[in-house]
């Protein structure tokens, strides 16, 4: 009995040793030395782009703005975090793909100024079909013109090889608000740091909160209680006429200054809705005359004809120094914002748009329409291999690009505080893209005069939508209908 037992023992202690060999080890055992070996790792492509994939040595040349050659696509090395970020990504595509990338520029960084500059360029060479620029990287909301004069490929072609608009950095909102009907000629997100760079927000000042004794902004935004009306209860109460003249001017300290007239109608986004929704077959039309966006632009109108509440409007620098003098308790902006404030004299915080109230769920953005899109033009000098370097742009930026900038420079090197971490998730987390603020200026300019509405507090939302609805939905209806005039 005690052989028998001694033996059943030996064999389980044998059989849980080859298990935890096999269980508990990343390799396996050699049969006759007991030395593990490990087995080789089997390389997988990061994105849709097949190993091994070989273009030939072939140059791609990419047309870019003037504010964003040195910024976003062609930064040489410098030591700083970013600059050699972007520097390595394009080395790590030359070398994977054994391609010449070649960024171009004829503009300045005045990239409104010189619009017709870029798009005059874009059509020049794709009527010389000279193969001068295989791809474009121009201002969002001048591309849809090169886009509806068929300038730009279909990216959503069957034929076209390695693009994969289900990945994570291709943003599928963006995606679907920029597809009509199987077809898509400009595409953006992780490809453009832009779209990162220009994520609205808000930023307050952390010693007037403690001035005026108000509530600490962190702790509302994390409770859900940062909403339109608890900001214009603290903005509100801010307003100080420090020089004692009975009158409104840029010596007083104030609750609240729109930085930058284009990010007002974020404020209708951040509140959960949209400037355009779909009709009756599915394509987008604005739809500002509806009694809750109204009702919205009433209420936004209101709060900015306060006292102490004022907006820096294209030819008035009156109030274009306000938040960074210390003089204003609220200030819209963006994320790239927060590299300039680093040598702020105060202590500043980061916030989301506020909620439309706290039954809203989420806190929403947008990014500004000043982010590239990009297109490969239909005289590129080799169509497949400018998806492929599209692609792996995107993807590259996603894991090395990306991560310094948001995670590095953001959330570190340009933050002031721990919590700052926490809001620049919030507000990453949900950001919203609308066809709407992408095409307002082809629409009839719809966006200045909605954004008009907002900073100049003008009050006269309904008629000035009655008088505009049906032209400027003519304008869209005219653009989808050039769209998929053109080959799918």
């Amino acid at each position: 009995m005690k052989k028998q037992l001694f033996s059943t023992l030996l064999i389980l202690s044998l059989l849980a040793s080859l298990s935890a060999a096999g269980c508990g080890e990343t390799g396996t055992g050699d049969v006759t030395t007991g030395e593990k070996v490990t087995e080789p790792t089997v390389e997988t492509s990061p994105d849709n782009i097949p190993l091994g994939t070989d273009l030939g040595g072939k140059t791609v040349r990419i047309y870019v703005r003037g504010d964003t050659i040195d910024t976003e696509f062609a930064a040489e090395q410098t030591g700083d975090i970013v600059d050699d970020a972007i520097y390595n990504r394009n080395r790590a595509i030359e070398d994977r793909l054994n391609v010449k990338l070649e960024y171009l520029s004829n503009t300045s960084v005045n990239f409104w100024d010189d619009r017709n500059i870029y798009m005059d360029t874009v059509r020049a060479s794709v009527l010389a079909n000279d193969g001068s620029v295989d791809i474009a990287a121009g201002l969002s909301n001048i591309m849809p013109y090169l886009a509806q004069d068929g300038l730009f490929v279909n990216l959503l072609r069957s034929d076209i090889p390695y693009l994969d608009f289900d990945s994570p950095w291709w943003p599928a909102e963006l995606t679907n608000e920029l597809s009509v009907e199987n077809r898509m000629y400009m595409t953006s997100g992780e490809a453009c740091l832009g779209v990162i760079k220009g994520m609205m927000c808000f930023y307050f000042n952390k010693d007037m909160i403690e001035q005026n004794k108000l509530e600490n902004p962190y702790e509302l935004v994390t409770s859900g209680k940062w909403t339109l009306d608890k900001f214009n209860e603290m903005a509100s109460s801010a307003y100080n006429d420090i020089n004692g003249d009975t009158k409104v001017d840029d010596e007083d300290n104030f609750g609240f200054i729109i930085a930058n007239e284009n990010h007002a109608p974020n404020f209708l986004l951040a509140c959960g809705y949209r400037l355009t929704e779909p009709d009756s077959q599915g394509l987008p039309m604005y739809a500002l005359g509806s009694e809750k966006i109204v009702t919205l632009l009433d209420k936004l109108v209101n709060m900015m004809n306060q006292d102490g509440f004022a907006a820096k409007l294209d030819g008035n620098d009156a109030y274009s120094t306000t938040f960074i003098n210390g003089k204003a308790l609220f200030t819209t902006g963006e994320f790239q914002n927060a590299e300039t404030f680093r040598d702020l004299s105060f202590d500043f915080g980061i916030l989301p748009y506020p909620k439309l109230d706290e039954n809203q769920s989420d806190y929403i953005t947008s990014s500004r329409a000043t982010y590239s899109l990009l297109g490969i033009t239909v005289t590129a000098s080799d169509i497949d291999a400018a998806a492929a370097v599209l692609e792996a742009s995107a993807s590259e930026n996603y894991r090395s690009v990306t991560p310094v900038y948001f995670e590095k420079a953001l959330k570190v090197k340009y933050s002031r505080d721990d919590v700052s971490t926490q809001m620049f998730d919030i507000i990453k987390s949900h950001i919203s893209f609308d066809f709407g603020v992408v095409h307002g200026p082809m629409m009839e300019n719809i966006s200045t005069l909605l954004r008009g509405e907002i900073c100049y507090a003008k009050g006269t939302w309904s008629s000035t939508w009655a008088s505009k609805e049906t032209a400027v939905n003519a304008a869209v209806s005219d653009y989808l209908e050039a769209i998929l005039a053109l080959e799918n």
